[in-house]
């Protein structure tokens, strides 16, 4: 996705605009985990647009088109399998990683947080019942602990290592992994962040975003077991397959005349890269 910062907030806003627009005119699809060749669990991010590949091409204008809200994850690469799933994200500041200054503004910005909390809780002290009145007041002297604890590094904040880190906030992103075919005819995977909604600290979405998701209904119904379309295409002229552990065995009639007599089929010239269909018949029944 690349158009810049550059780009005037007037264009911007009219593409996006117009995005909507050919969004809110296209058909969207409605995923099965029963049909789809779909794993894991996709509610856990913003909005998921999914769009048959065949309106792909309506979409070429805005294909470079880079903005905050929402994001094409899968443009020119047409999911035919899709699997979703969450990575803990984080980032840390050792102490080394840090500059003096750096370390005062962490320390004051957390002193003015727990100042701001500690506020906060004595503006609804009066009016409380005993029990809540207790154990907000318990609470008050917790953070005027911390403060106190806080205020001494502050104080001497040479003769303390600080680190700095999101870890302990326990979020979760999720990604899709996707593949998709190549123009070779074979396929290949991708993974790709979702966009989040933005949420206030009740968690109420504050700002929606939406990824978009392109489908190929050709074989979005299709396992994909294999990668390697050679060996795939030669396995699906196999009519007859059962699984032993973890192989599989295959068969098919020999292509040899005394087997083909027997059976009543004619000897194939080649062996077809989409199959035989008179092989295919003699296990129609099975």
């Amino acid at each position: 996705m690349g158009r810049k910062a550059s780009t005037s907030d007037h264009s911007c806003t009219d593409l996006l605009n117009s995005l909507h627009e050919q969004i809110s005119t296209t058909p969207l699809l409605t995923p099965s985990r029963e049909q789809w060749d779909i794993e894991g669990n996709w509610q856990e991010c913003g909005d998921i647009l999914f769009i048959d590949s065949q309106y792909m091409p309506d979409f070429a204008p805005w294909a470079d088109f880079s903005v905050k809200t929402l994001k094409f994850i899968n443009y020119n690469r047409a999911a035919v399998r899709m699997s979703f799933f969450t990575k803990h994200k984080y980032w840390l500041k050792k102490p080394h990683d840090l500059t003096t200054e750096e370390r005062e503004a962490f320390v004051t910005e957390l002193l003015n947080n727990l100042l701001l909390q500690q506020n906060m809780l004595r503006s609804k002290l009066d009016g409380r019942a005993p029990l809540p009145h207790a154990e907000a007041r318990r609470k008050l002297d917790d953070l005027g602990l911390e403060m106190n604890h806080w205020r001494q590094v502050l104080s001497r904040i040479d003769d303390f290592d600080l680190a700095v880190s999101t870890y302990q906030r326990g979020y979760a992103y999720l990604y899709i992994n996707l593949k998709f075919r190549l123009p070779t005819g074979d396929y290949d995977n991708t993974t790709e962040h979702l966009l989040n909604h933005t949420r206030d600290r009740l968690g109420n979405i504050t700002q929606r975003k939406q990824n978009i998701v392109f489908v190929d209904m050709g074989e979005i119904f299709r396992s994909h077991p294999l990668q390697h379309k050679e060996i795939e295409n030669y396995l699906n002229r196999f009519p007859l397959k059962s699984s032993i552990g973890p192989r599989h065995l295959y068969a098919r009639p020999r292509a040899d005349l005394a087997a083909n007599e027997s059976f009543g089929l004619t000897t194939p010239e080649r062996d077809a890269v989409t199959g035989d269909s008179g092989q295919l018949a003699l296990f129609s029944d099975l």
